[in-house]
């Protein structure tokens, strides 16, 4: 979630018209000591190796003042808890300002809380633009690979042979000469593959190179098909998939 300079990674955040929830989600085993001097978590595994962690605690008051100044227009109270999720982990020394429990602890948590605030302070249509407001400040984090383009299997792979054959461009439709299968709609599928690993951007070289289409020509008329945008002249051209690809190609079929 970002707003203005400052980005806050919510595990979950609980919404409703009483209160919001914030649960900062540890899934670590071992004998867990939180210290509130030192704002410092240890782990003691079974071996007694000793481990120091950020503080849940302090994270999940961290992101109680943020939420606080991002809904100041709203007047909902904020709780936090931090939840461990491995039942195996040992909780010691819990805070005082913040509960802390196991995950077979939050339904019982949560009805302390709906006991807590058992008014609805906002109404549905203001809850509805909380969370619309809230939605608007979420920044998709962006998928990193480090696999080489030329590890990538290139072509249009043919899902009725478990994706072991590409598939070729034939009279408008993809074909695989393996199994004789053959699908219009697959290439949407394969270009949204080159999105994620490759690029957002294709060249009318870089799309016979990575899907096997030999006449250039062919290349211009599927990218023109779909309309995408643009930049460049003619020779320099370089198209641009959009962010809602599938849905972009769909409208074209």
């Amino acid at each position: 979630m970002n707003a203005a300079e400052h980005v806050h990674q919510l595990d979950t955040l609980f919404i409703c018209p009483q209160f919001l929830f914030v649960l900062e989600i540890k899934n670590i085993h071992g004998r867990l000591e939180f210290d509130q001097l030192t704002h410092q978590c240890t782990r003691t595994k079974v071996d007694g190796t000793v481990e120091g962690f950020p503080n849940a605690l302090t994270q999940t008051e961290r992101h109680i003042r943020f939420l606080k100044s991002l809904i100041a227009n709203y007047p909902l109270p904020i709780e936090g808890a931090v939840v461990i999720a491995n039942p195996s982990a040992i909780i010691i020394n819990p805070s005082n300002a913040l509960p802390i429990f196991h995950v077979s602890g939050l339904h019982k948590h949560l009805q302390l809380l709906f006991k807590k605030y058992p008014q609805k302070i906002i109404t549905e249509d203001q809850l509805t633009q909380l969370v619309q407001m809230l939605l608007s400040k979420q920044t998709a984090p962006r998928m990193q690979t480090s696999i080489a383009p030329s590890r990538i299997r290139h072509g249009v792979l043919c899902p009725n042979c478990s994706y072991q054959h590409a598939m070729s461009f034939q009279r408008g439709t993809w074909k695989c000469s393996y199994c004789h299968y053959s699908s219009i709609k697959i290439f949407a599928e394969a270009l949204l593959d080159y999105r994620l690993l490759v690029s957002h951007n294709i060249t009318n070289q870089q799309l016979r190179t990575f899907f096997g289409i030999h006449s250039s020509d062919t290349a211009t008329r599927l990218l023109r098909k779909f309309q995408f945008p643009y930049t460049g002249t003619y020779r320099n051209r370089v198209y641009h998939l959009p962010e809602n690809l599938l849905d972009h190609m769909e409208r074209f079929y």
